[in-house]
């Protein structure tokens, strides 16, 4: 049983950001739905359509399992009226669309809190946060990454250059922060809050995510300095091994380990301490380790049950494949209906008493449309007819 099974979600977004919100609420139990418009859907799934078989790809299967999808047009007022029954019964709606279109739809948290005055709405649909001048410019998450400041904290100080993270970070995070917000408020609803409105935005999160570099700048004056490969010690860098891959040792207490990792590189302690104290450690360590593979130094920290933190720069390969990952659940297996036995993207935390679970593949366009609006808004099969025939739902 999950923590959140009884939860009724509506989701009406796309992209990225709020639908791995309501993803990761249903995989905490919720009971979600996902409306798309019957004739654009969500664009996330053309992105890079057909990278997987049958037309599928790896953006939005990422973020829309465990959901139910209707097709629902909410420019017709008939599908207004079929959103607000929608919404009556549900516990969390969530948008990422602007402030102007959900006004448009009347799907904006004023109109929608006249219909449940319980519900909690998620609105993440502004980058920039929910005030200010900017609060309805566009935004993606590279843009964030550089109105943050993050792009210019991340990489190797030596090139001068800002660098990316790959994959959707803020996205992605922004979509976490937002279902936290929403936990805080069911809550606050079960204490005799009532409904309200919460929101995230990539920017806040961008930030928050920086939180130390973020305090330092503004307590100290002066940010963070960016990294090289040798991070102010040692002990904490990262080395190329004889096979090109590289191993880092992340070892903030380098008096305490400074000996035992010596004897683990098999330096010599005289020698080591000289170039310690010469300020010229990083190049005989990176001399020493780049004659080994790195899989041999591995092999030698575990003979030697070495107590410095360290481990291997694995790719992402490597990074899904580990035995810790797998353990913990962080990439699970998973039966997808087109992919056939594979894994996926399991679940940051875990409950001693509750489960997290993957019941539901991502959803086809429309899957759902029909047993939605037996289940949810009495309609009959006659209704549901005479609604297709005229565009309302897909």
């Amino acid at each position: 049983m999950g923590v959140l099974d009884g939860i009724r979600v509506i989701e009406w977004a796309s992209w990225l950001s709020v639908p791995s919100t309501a993803s990761m609420l249903g995989d905490l139990g919720a009971n979600v739905v996902k409306i798309e418009d019957p004739i654009r859907g969500d664009p996330t799934r053309g992105m890079q359509s057909g990278e997987l078989p049958g037309g599928r790809n790896v953006a939005y299967e990422t973020v829309n399992r465990n959901k139910r999808g209707i097709a629902l047009n909410l420019r017709d007022p008939e599908g207004q009226r079929l959103l607000h029954l929608l919404v009556s019964k549900a516990d969390v709606f969530l948008t990422s669309h602007s402030r102007k279109l959900t006004r448009e739809v009347r799907a904006d948290y004023e109109t929608l809190r006249r219909h449940n005055d319980a519900l909690i709405y998620g609105y993440g649909g502004s980058g920039w946060g929910p005030k200010g001048p900017q609060s309805e410019q566009r935004a993606y998450d590279v843009l964030m990454q550089g109105i943050s400041g993050m792009m210019w904290s991340t990489g190797d100080a030596r090139s001068g250059f800002p660098e990316t993270v790959a994959g959707g970070p803020i996205d992605m995070a922004s979509g976490m922060s937002l279902g936290y917000a929403i936990l805080g408020a069911l809550f606050a609803r079960e204490r005799g809050a009532g409904g309200q409105e919460v929101t995230s935005s990539l920017l806040g999160i961008a930030l928050h995510l920086q939180a130390l570099n973020v305090n330092t700048t503004l307590w100290t004056g002066r940010a963070l300095d960016r990294f090289t490969d040798t991070f102010g010690s040692p002990l904490l860098a990262y080395y190329r091994c004889a096979d090109s891959r590289w191993i880092i040792f992340c070892e903030p207490q380098l008096d305490r380990y400074w000996a035992e990792f010596c004897t683990a590189l098999e330096l010599d302690q005289t020698e080591a301490d000289e170039a310690l104290a010469n300020g010229m450690a990083g190049e005989l360590i990176g001399q020493q380790v780049a004659g080994r593979r790195r899989d041999e130094w591995l092999e030698r920290f575990e003979t030697l049950r070495c107590r410095f933190a360290h481990g291997p720069v694995n790719t992402m390969e490597e990074a899904t494949a580990t035995l810790q990952v797998l353990a913990n659940d962080y990439v699970k297996d998973f039966e997808h209906p087109t992919l056939g036995r594979t894994r996926t993207l399991g679940f940051p935390f875990s409950f001693s008493e509750s489960d997290c679970s993957i019941r539901r593949p991502p959803c086809e366009f429309g899957q759902h449309t029909e047993e939605v609006l037996l289940e949810s808004c009495g309609l009959d099969w006659d209704e549901i007819a005479a609604l297709k025939r005229r565009g309302v739902i897909g």
